[in-house]
């Protein structure tokens, strides 16, 4: 990593000295309304915030799912609950899990940070691209997280593509996807259809010490159970128009039954979980030469049937079915009076309610609702030829919790039934030369509880109806450097970037999962937290033949609380240092070679720092074989190629003159097992367009 960046570095900053490329377009209005957004993906320098676009495409090994996209973003922490398939979610810049709002075409899957989303639920091929803003967010996703924004954008471009992956743990998926473009009375009309199947036993061996680390007599390789997945997940969309009016109607849904197999330590061999969800959405937008809006409607439902009857999860005998549902309104319009301006304002309204029934009596309990409404007022400041980029944001969220239940009313809205939280902030963008840009962002944050930390039961984790809302303020500030050089007998030459940031945030009544002594999880406010860190990522394409991706986040987080059993010490979940890496080498996509290496320091259970993960260095290999374009590609793939199960740990963390060692497994998200080598077999088809040979 040390050694790619400096060799990045190297002709970026040439590049600097003796720049060669074009200078920021000085575009007009055309060019403003869509705050830098193209086929293509978000133009990092367009925009004030930290943005990483990872474009899905060959670069990707066919096994690759969305977890596996953000874990090789600089920032990004992604956490796992075992091997493929099972639960998975990002934290970004030491936020937790639920700080962090994941969109789907610009819609929120968990608004306001109202749950976890589980990325694999979400099928990767059918997106052509990953956005992710870390930090601050551009206003027209009336969000104003802790942690940042990821934002999935299905295709536009018409195709076709199959694949079907075979693999160890009985796993297998099958994946189809089919999109069309024509004219219906006169006006374009395009649309699209994805479904994508999964399968897995998932029972792979794992090193189990017994929870006995001073003894090594009752060490064992076990086998995990309860650990099989069936999902099935599709996706359609229809749009109707021009660039100018378009209609557009987006529909996605999800079938998932899965086995609970439990802590490492506490096995479950017979709960399960069922999950429904489905997203409609019906959008309409338009765009003129000094005015652009935007309508979306959306209703999101997802229920979810928990089954521990025989009390394997360790919080009772529970047999239940919670059911979710959102229902938004979103409008967002932009004006460009003049080339350096473009003032914008967005307005959401959304109701959210949640219902649990009791399946052993089939009695639901009150429902809970609670009604949500988002503000953002922003302007886009452009000067001397748009090098200097400002925009200021004035945003609020006004939330009505009088049909929570008079049991949370206190906790959950800071003692007041309606509420108002404002979330300001600032981004400015400076453009020194061509390739360099400066960045800077300042602005406040808010999350309330959502209803499944107030009220929800999920086996092994537990609501708690005293949680107060988040509240913090975060900044960050670093550059970006990019360009290109020409190589001889090289059509392409050597593209480069290089990003660098440092971030900091300061949250008060922060909400941090703390696991008691029967394993089970409780959502509790700390007083006050602080995070900084420093991220860093470089890329490289070397004339078409080889490209490479490094990213390195070294992160501090300290509990500021006064309690003396937990003050000053680092965060729960948050890991001080990681990496990755990723490299392949290719031929016309008729052969192409990959590595990819994952590092994740060994970051605690608990507030105490007592309990601590070991550290997690990962590698994986791919190879892809597609001698034609018109035939079909087949590709090997090799995760955890090390067979990395267990590493060697300091025996007490706590005792700095204890050099014994012990042999520690790697687990994941407080005490899950990590599957060790896996291998994949993927043949994957995709019909050039008609007439292109």
């Amino acid at each position: 990593l040390p050694l790619l960046t400096v060799v990045l570095c190297l002709p970026l900053a040439a590049l600097a000295a003796n720049p060669g490329g074009a200078a920021p377009a000085e575009g007009g209005a055309e060019e403003v309304l869509v705050e830098g957004q193209s086929t293509e993906g978000t133009d990092p320098l367009a925009v004030t915030e930290s943005v990483s676009v990872v474009a899905v495409d060959a670069r990707l090994p066919d096994s690759a799912d969305v977890a596996d996209v953000l874990d090789r973003v600089a920032g990004t922490t992604v956490v796992h609950l075992g091997g493929l398939g099972d639960f998975s979610a990002v934290s970004i810049r030491g936020s937790s899990l639920r700080q962090v709002q994941i969109f789907l075409d610009g819609v929120p899957l968990n608004p306001d940070g109202s749950d976890v989303v589980n990325l694999s639920e979400l099928p990767l091929r059918a997106f052509s691209r990953v956005e992710v803003w870390r930090g601050s967010a551009p206003p027209r996703y009336a969000a104003a997280p802790v942690g940042g924004v990821v934002d999935l954008v299905t295709a536009d471009e018409p195709g076709a593509s199959a694949s079907i992956t075979a693999g160890q743990y009985q796993t297998g998926r099958a994946f189809a996807l089919d999109s069309f473009a024509g004219k219906l009375f006169g006006k374009r009309l395009d649309g699209m259809a994805v479904a994508d199947f999964l399968h897995t036993r998932g029972d792979f061996d794992y090193f189990d010490d017994n929870g006995t680390i001073y003894t090594v007599t009752d060490d064992r390789i076990g086998t995990r159970a309860n650990n099989d997945k069936n999902q099935l997940s599709t996706l359609t969309r229809l749009r109707l128009g021009s660039d100018r009016l378009r209609l557009s109607l987006l529909d996605v849904f999800l079938l998932r039954d899965e086995g609970l197999p439990g802590h490492i330590q506490a096995p479950s061999p017979d709960a399960r979980l069922d999950t429904v969800r489905n997203l409609a959405v019906a959008s309409v937008q338009g765009h003129g030469t000094a005015l652009a809006g935007q309508g979306r409607l959306w209703l999101l439902q997802r229920g979810e049937t928990l089954d521990d009857r025989q009390d394997q999860l360790g919080t009772g005998s529970q047999w239940q079915r919670g059911a979710f549902s959102t229902v938004g309104i979103q409008g967002h319009g932009q004006w460009a009076p003049a080339a350096w301006l473009l003032p914008s304002l967005t307005l959401t309204g959304r109701r959210d309610g949640y219902v649990q029934t009791d399946l052993f009596t089939d009695q639901p309990a009150a429902p809970r609702v609670r009604l949500t409404g988002t503000l953002a007022a922003a302007a886009e400041l452009r000067w001397w030829h748009d090098r200097v980029l400002l925009r200021p944001v004035l945003q609020g969220l006004w939330l009505d919790n009088r049909a929570l239940g008079t049991d949370t009313l206190a906790g959950s809205s800071s003692d007041q039934a309606v509420a108002v939280y404002g979330t300001p902030r600032l981004g400015l963008a400076v453009h020194l030369v061509p390739p360099l840009t400066l960045k800077a962002n300042l602005g406040r944050t808010v999350r309330p509880p959502d209803l499944t930390e107030l009220f929800g039961d999920r086996g092994t984790v537990i609501g708690n109806t005293e949680l107060r809302p988040e509240r913090g303020l975060s900044a960050d500030v670093g550059f970006r450097l990019e360009g290109e050089l020409p190589l001889r007998h090289s059509p392409t030459g050597l593209l480069a970037s290089l990003d660098l940031a440092h971030f900091w945030s300061r949250t008060q009544d922060l909400i941090v999962l703390l696991q008691n002594s029967q394993r089970t999880s409780v959502p509790t406010n700390f007083g006050l937290t602080w995070v900084q860190g420093l991220e860093a990522a470089a890329s490289l394409d070397l004339g078409g033949w080889v490209d490479s991706q490094s990213t390195l986040t070294w992160t501090i987080s300290r509990n500021l609380s006064s309690d003396p059993s937990v003050a000053d010490k680092q965060l729960p979940r948050i890991p001080a240092l990681e990496a990755s890496q990723s490299t392949s080498l290719h031929w016309k996509e008729r052969l192409r070679l990959g590595h990819t290496w994952t590092y994740t320091d060994g970051s605690y259970w608990d507030a105490t720092n007592f309990y601590r993960a070991a550290p997690r260095p990962i590698q994986g290999v791919f190879l892809r074989v597609q001698p034609d374009p018109r035939w079909p590609s087949l590709e090997a793939s090799v995760l955890n190629l090390g067979d990395r199960i267990v590493q060697v740990v300091p025996r007490n963390p706590l005792d700095i003159t204890d050099d014994s060692r012990v042999v520690d497994p790697i687990t994941d998200y407080a005490g899950y097992p990590l599957p060790g080598r896996t291998f994949l077999l993927t043949l994957r088809w995709s019909p050039p367009p008609p007439g292109e040979f």
